[in-house]
């Protein structure tokens, strides 16, 4: 992973004296005040955001966050993949810089700009719709409340915890289904064989860090996008082998998760 992304997730925490020379010691620092005698949850978090460490994506949304651009970022990665909406964002914030400009824009102009995503009927009607509901209820503040973000329409709990935790900066498990994928399988036991989203989402509060959780949950979704993917595990090289129940009771099958 770039250094650059480091920087930007770690530099608000901790402050100026961090520089690109010291930034792992600056989070070695970080995991050593974990508990020395870690259970799984803990074993697991580590283990993971020592891989996202080299391993995390880096996309544009994920650098200079705010509230509106995860939440432009989130409609537009809606049913499709990064890499159509990584073509489309600059441009999009270019034309609609906030959230009054989206709220007063031209639905075909709007539609047109991001036609190259796909799906641009259904995507440029509901960031107008929430655009308008923004400005009229909030005064064109994107409000960091859970419950107020689910008022707005098209936000689900996944898109208000991306706003809360990447744009505001504030805990919150974002949790989408590649996140469901991979606590399913790593805590099996505790969950279940077949876990509701509700419970998941409960499971997956508990884990989120109250520093570092930008990280954290980036990492979370990342490691369900390249190594616990849909297609089953990747066996003896997931880094997480030791601490996932799913691995540990199909080991003698490789690649065999469900």
């Amino acid at each position: 992973m770039a250094r650059t992304f480091l920087m930007v997730c770690i530099l608000p925490l901790f402050g100026s004296n961090i520089t690109t020379g010291n930034i792992h010691q600056v989070y070695e620092h970080f995991q050593n005040q974990m508990a020395p005698e870690m259970g799984q949850k803990e074993e697991f978090a580590k283990v993971l955001m020592d891989w996202a460490l080299c391993n995390c994506r880096d996309f544009l949304w994920r650098h200079g966050r705010t509230p509106y651009s995860i939440l432009v970022a989130e409609f537009l990665l809606k049913r499709t993949t990064s890499t159509a909406a990584h073509r489309q964002y600059l441009a999009f914030l270019e034309r609609y810089p906030d959230i009054e400009a989206l709220a007063v824009a031209d639905i075909h102009e709007l539609e047109e700009v991001i036609r190259p995503i796909g799906l641009y009927k259904q995507r440029a009607k509901g960031l107008k719709e929430a655009a308008v509901f923004i400005s009229k209820e909030y005064g064109g503040q994107i409000p960091a409340s859970f419950e107020e973000l689910l008022s707005i329409p098209h936000v689900g709990p996944y898109t208000a915890a991306c706003i809360i935790s990447f744009g505001f900066g504030l805990p919150a498990a974002a949790v989408d289904s590649n996140v469901q994928r991979v606590l399913s399988r790593v805590f099996k036991r505790y969950l279940g064989g077949h876990p509701s989203s509700k419970d998941v989402y409960k499971f997956a509060c508990s884990l989120i860090p109250d520093k570092m959780h930008v990280l954290f949950n980036y990492a979370l979704i990342d490691f369900g996008a390249l190594v616990c993917t849909y297609r089953g595990c990747i066996g003896e090289g997931c880094p997480l082998k030791a601490v996932c129940d799913t691995f540990q009771a199909t080991k003698p099958a490789r690649g065999d998760c469900a």
